[in-house]
């Protein structure tokens, strides 16, 4: 068999393969071109889904008549010239494959003008060939009509989507571009019905607003963070507000939306006691850096990028999260919604005034909030003196204490100025002890204390073959462990922080939870997951009675964390009902 070279209309149609995934892959790169030709508005028409028309106008720049040509050419573009250019490119469309390609499977109309008095022009292609081109009248600008998609390659045409899905992700698509560029009017219809209209505004959050509605741009908090020659800032969502699926998560990278395992691995990092098991954060991330520090040439389409140093870049975005979470909660600006408000300091009042009108002046042990039966330590030291300073004491006690309350054994009731909050005493009491145990570990490092008796454990043999990968793991946290055969392992030490904690349910959690493929020798990964397990077996249960100085402790230690306003897996600690949400349940407004 020969070695030829193969016809430019069968390379377009394979160079089309990588370009033209669907109709979204089409409005994608026109829309592209349309912002790198310094476009003020971009209107988008669809049709069945663009399988039949795509059409897409701008007021940029436009093209002189010979350049109008040769955008069809293969290779042809105006974004770079020589080898230096890759490294450093700031355009979004570049590879000059774009137009010839889309044009070898489709009909296209292609009507341009540069402005200044000359003429415009039009050109009519048909699978990759010019069939015409001619001069009209057209102001300053680009339009562009894609009709017919696929029609000469029916292998392509058969497998596109329905019509309704296939506009779902044009529309993500120019959601994507809106969101980057707020001075910009988008407009996208479909079969003439209007599906985003965003005019230009002045702020991002205004253009988060416009895209996914006011209400979830009220519930996030912003981020802002520079270093070196790399800048973060964005949005993402208030500790306790999550998701189920990434639909709502958005990353550019110089203006480029892309997908990066770094950038992902950092976010979640920065929220990992703040997220519940398989739930996930809205965020809306900009990362402007240095060109020559950022690979875009990766992938075809440009989805992904490569970071010089991902270290770094990872870092950055990680402190970023981190640092927008606490300035929020200082601000008092976490929790727009229901889910999470700033401790009011009416309610600290309150609750301080609680402690001190119990009469308490020695120090009490904290952590002991549950009445398991009987008088708990803090019930006697509440015992005040017989007789009328006994009734006046009682009377100011009454008067000055909130009105905590505590529901089913499991939630506490806490008045504010604004409403009332609802503390759900396992998450909270969880909170306390994370940051508790995290802080004692930074102290203690990794030191670790043999067993006497080492404590056995009888495992089945998915759970054995968790813990031969995860021995290595412990053993780096201060937790050997031995196999004893079979099912059998033993544990020969713990690390001193866990201080009296049962390690043999610590260890069995951690293989319980763990996959064979979740162990992959991140010890760090792996000391979290120790921190939350320890923290949720230490912290009160639901259905635990508490007595009402215990339920004020419980509130104030609380709010006296970095991050009061999730557990240590992510569930909610506290939920806000304000005032204007009962008078709407009562019918007052």
């Amino acid at each position: 068999m020969s070695i030829r070279i193969l016809p430019e209309n069968l390379a377009n149609k394979i160079a089309a393969g990588e370009v033209v995934e669907r109709p979204a892959s089409v409005v994608k790169e026109l829309a592209e071109n349309s912002l790198d030709a310094g476009a003020s508005r971009i209107f988008i028409e669809i049709l069945s889904g663009g399988g039949k028309l795509i059409r897409v106008s701008d007021d940029g720049c436009g093209m002189p008549h010979d350049d109008a040509i040769l955008a069809f050419e293969r290779h042809a573009t105006s974004k770079i010239s020589a080898d230096s250019d890759l490294s450093s490119i700031t355009t979004l469309g570049f590879r000059g494959e774009a137009l010839p390609s889309i044009a070898s499977v489709s009909r296209v109309r292609l009507t341009t003008a540069s402005g200044g008095g000359a003429p415009g022009t039009l050109i009519s292609i048909e699978g990759g060939k010019i069939i015409a081109v001619k001069e009209t009248g057209a102001p300053a600008g680009t339009t562009i009509e894609i009709m017919d998609l696929f029609f000469n390659t029916p292998a392509r045409l058969k497998f596109l989507k329905s019509k309704e899905t296939e506009i779902g992700h044009i529309a993500a698509a120019i959601e994507k571009m809106a969101l980057v560029n707020p001075d910009i009017h988008f407009r996208l219809t479909h079969e003439g019905k209007m599906l985003l209209d965003c005019p230009p505004v002045r702020s991002l959050i205004d253009r988060v607003s416009q895209v996914y509605g006011r209400d979830f741009a009220q519930g996030l908090i912003g981020i802002g963070q520079k270093s070196g020659g790399c800048s973060v800032h964005g949005f993402i969502s208030a500790p306790g507000v999550s998701f189920s699926d990434r639909s709502r998560q958005e990353t550019f990278v110089n203006g480029r939306p892309v997908k990066s395992p770094v950038i992902s691995r950092a976010v979640y990092e920065a929220c990992q006691s703040l997220l519940m098991k398989e739930r996930h954060p809205a965020i809306i991330l900009y990362i402007d850096i240095d060109p020559a520090l950022v690979d875009v040439n990766v992938h075809p389409s440009k989805k992904e990028v490569r970071f010089l140093d991902n270290g770094a870049v990872h870092g950055i975005i990680r402190d970023a999260v981190t640092g927008a979470f606490k300035d929020a909660e200082a601000r008092g600006t976490i929790g727009a919604g229901e889910v999470m408000t700033p401790w009011d300091n009416r309610v600290r009042e309150a609750v301080e005034s609680f402690v001190s009108a119990s009469g308490i002046t020695e120090p009490v042990e904290r952590d002991r909030f549950f009445i398991p039966g009987g008088s708990s330590p803090v019930q006697e030291r509440m015992r005040l003196p017989q007789g009328e300073r006994a009734d006046v004491r009682n009377a100011e006690r009454e008067w000055r204490q909130p009105m905590l309350m505590q529901v089913a054994d499991t939630y506490i009731i806490v008045p504010s100025a604004e409403g009332y909050m609802v503390i759900d005493q396992h998450a909270a009491h969880e909170r306390i002890h994370y940051e508790k145990v995290k802080a004692r570990h930074g102290k203690r490092g990794t030191a670790s204390q043999g067993l006497l008796v080492p404590e056995k454990l009888e495992l089945s043999a998915k759970e054995a073959a968790v813990m031969e990968r995860l021995g290595p793991e412990l053993a780096q946290v201060g937790i050997e462990v031995e196999h004893f055969g079979g099912g059998s392992f033993l544990i020969r030490s713990k690390p001193l922080f866990l201080d009296k904690t049962d390690i043999r349910e610590v260890v069995l959690g951690l293989v319980s939870d763990l996959e064979i493929g979740d162990v992959k020798g991140k010890v760090e990964d792996l000391r979290e997951k120790m921190y939350q397990l320890i923290a949720c077996k230490a912290a009160v249960k639901a259905g635990q009675k508490l007595h009402p100085e215990a339920m004020a402790r419980l509130v104030q230690q609380l709010f006296e964390c970095e991050m009061p306003y999730t557990c240590a897996h992510g569930r909610p600690t506290v939920i806000k009902y304000s005032l204007s949400e009962l008078e709407k349940m009562f019918k007052r407004k």
